[in-house]
């Protein structure tokens, strides 16, 4: 990565401190002073809590297959900011990059707005000057004063949702769902996996009150799971990315019915359930709440692999006495280590530990992730290992063992 860059993503990283400014003001403000390039091409906007990046790469892989130029905006990533800003697959050049912030640094009041604010009006102004004719936005958190709420979209679409971000979300589900809600346009459809009743309720609701069609994708058991995406709940995602561009070819949108489910079998999304190439028994996973957790050990339990040694990072935020109950129970006494990413929302090692411990785990800590790691590849016994508690923990696997995402997808 060029100095320069690095040297520009430093201070927008800088802006990750200011979470106190939630709302589309500061959005907007920096979309007007580029032209509004939000409104140059076309969307699909998608919520949820879990599996939301999975169908987001359903849904853009698909339109690709079409034959139609498309974006794909995604948070957060891996390794690479890049990572997070697609057109046709691949990563937005460090040129484009450096430009782009360079126009939006210009712009007066620019050193006020946050983190997101910034990269999502970067990663717009990029899909509007490479000539995006459809871009797919996953939802960087909740929905309702999300800097992505901008977009128009052609539809909307609602993953499976849980408990996750209380703190800033609300602490039901009655709650969460109706800031996630908040996407919601007076007449656009919204496309909506299995929720729970509580949850289904809120949507069922603001649909009605926007005069939205709600369309509720059918998931059918005996379809097979996803080729390239493992775990059961991977086949309620595929439905839904399905179900999304069925409904965009009802509007009359150029989307090849063949294309749909080739497209939809070729996504890929790194960290979720995936094998580290160069370290054969090393295993990782971007579980972060409890729902993704137990989500894991089906899919994991679906492989027919023994009970694994556990590598956990949580953040400070989940709830790591309910998580390590569910591994518990799915995966029985197994070892663990505990540890902590470089975030500074991560929670220590020591307190992760305790949990693990309270829950009947044979428990280590360590302090990063690449030592937890290496600790839980010798142990004795030669367990597959398996990472998760956030994808940051597993960005920073890949980093130290191999195997992160690359500019093409």
């Amino acid at each position: 990565m060029s100095l320069k860059l690095q040297n520009a993503l430093e201070t927008l990283y800088g802006l990750e401190r200011r979470r106190d400014k939630l709302g589309l003001g500061g959005t907007r403000t920096l979309l007007a002073g580029l032209g509004d390039p939000h409104r140059a091409f076309r969307a699909v906007h998608v919520a949820g809590t879990n599996g939301k990046g999975s169908v987001s790469a359903m849904i853009e892989r698909a339109l690709r297959e079409s034959g139609l130029r498309t974006g794909l905006y995604t948070s957060p990533h891996l390794v690479d900011f890049r990572e997070r800003i697609r057109v046709d697959g691949r990563w937005a050049t460090e040129h484009a990059l450096e430009d782009g912030l360079a126009r939006i640094q210009s712009l007066p009041g620019s050193d006020e707005r946050t983190f997101f604010e910034v990269a999502t009006a970067l990663a717009f102004e990029h899909f509007a000057r490479e000539k995006a004719g459809w871009v797919v936005a996953e939802v960087g958190l909740g929905g309702r004063l999300d800097s992505t709420n901008v977009l128009e979209p052609e539809i909307t679409v609602m993953t499976r949702i849980g408990i996750d971000h209380a703190e800033i979300l609300g602490t039901g589900l009655a709650a969460i769902a109706a800031e996630k809600a908040g996407i919601v346009k007076p007449g656009v459809p919204l496309v909506t996996g299995p929720q729970p009743p509580e949850a289904m309720a809120v949507l069922a609701r603001t649909c009605a009150e926007r005069g939205a069609p709600l369309l509720e994708a059918r998931v059918r058991a005996s379809r097979r799971a996803h080729p390239r995406l493992l775990g059961p709940h991977q086949l309620e995602n595929r439905a839904v990315a399905i179900a999304a561009l069925e409904a965009l070819r009802a509007r009359g949108a150029p989307v090849d019915a063949r294309a749909v489910r080739r497209g939809v079998d070729l996504a890929v999304w790194p960290g979720r359930l995936e094998r580290c190439p160069h370290v054969r028994r090393l295993w990782w996973d971007g579980a972060h709440n409890l729902d993704a957790f137990e989500a894991l050990v089906a899919a994991w339990r679906g492989l027919g692999h023994r009970p694994p040694a556990l590598v956990l990072a949580l953040s400070r935020d989940k709830d790591a006495g309910a998580i390590a109950i569910a591994l518990r129970g799915g995966f029985g006494r197994v070892p663990a280590v505990a540890t902590r990413t470089r975030s500074p929302r991560a929670m220590e090692p020591g307190p992760l530990a305790e949990a693990l411990r309270e829950a009947g785990f044979e428990t280590q800590a360590a302090p990063g992730v690449p030592a937890a790691v290496r600790a839980a590849l010798a142990l004795p016994g030669g367990r597959r290992v398996l990472l998760a508690g956030s994808l940051f923990a597993v960005g920073e696997a890949m980093e130290a063992f191999g195997g992160a995402p690359g500019e093409w997808q």
